[in-house]
Order: structure tokens, then sequence, then C-alpha cells
């Protein structure tokens, strides 16, 4: 269910709805000022917009960089289960086979 929320964001007040929980929207904000914060760098000479566009611009950076991640460890386990897989295909193989010899030597 959506909620109203009133943020602060590097000293700027706003108003934002949001679905996530009281605590998700706190921890999003405790993030972004604080990667505002280090922009600005306790200098006045960087204004607050562009100190928000950085920091988008770097959040972007580092989605781009998770979702490459995320994309490359997907399609190492899709390599994995497939050899997963045939793994337990030639393991089922050994063991019928396993099975013949001693069924031969036993008789």
């Amino acid at each position: 269910m959506k909620q109203k929320y009133t943020i602060t964001i590097s000293d700027v007040q706003m108003n934002v709805i949001s679905d996530e929980s009281p605590e998700a929207v706190e921890a999003l904000v405790g993030l972004v000022d604080r990667k505002m914060r280090e922009i600005i760098g306790g200098s006045s000479m960087v204004p607050k917009s562009e100190a928000a566009l950085l920091c988008a611009l770097d959040y972007c950076s580092e989605r781009i960089k998770s979702q490459r991640k995320v994309k490359a460890l997907e399609t190492k386990l899709a390599y994995t289960e497939t050899a997963l897989e045939e793994l337990e295909l030639e393991n089922e193989q050994l063991r019928k086979e396993l099975d013949e010899l001693r069924m031969m030597t036993a008789k």
C-alpha cells in the first residue's frame, strides 16, 4: 500500500509516496543523504542540484555493474546446472553398469 513520507536529504525536505516500508525508505534516504554529503564534502562550491546529478550517476553506475555481475552469475549458474545434470546422468549410467557387472560376477 502506498504511503506518504516526509524525507530530508542534504537538508532539503520533501514528500514522497512509496510502496516500501518505513524502514526501507529510511535506509534509502540515509544512503542518498550520505552520498550527497560525501559529494558536497562540506564545500558550498558544489550546488545541491549538481551533487544530486552526480549522486544519481554514481548509483546508476553501481546498478549497471551489479546487473553485469548478476548476468555473469546467472550464466555461470546455468552452466553449472547443465554440468550437474550431465554428471547425474553419467552417475546413473555408471551405477547401472556397476550393477550389471555385479550380477555377472555373482553368477
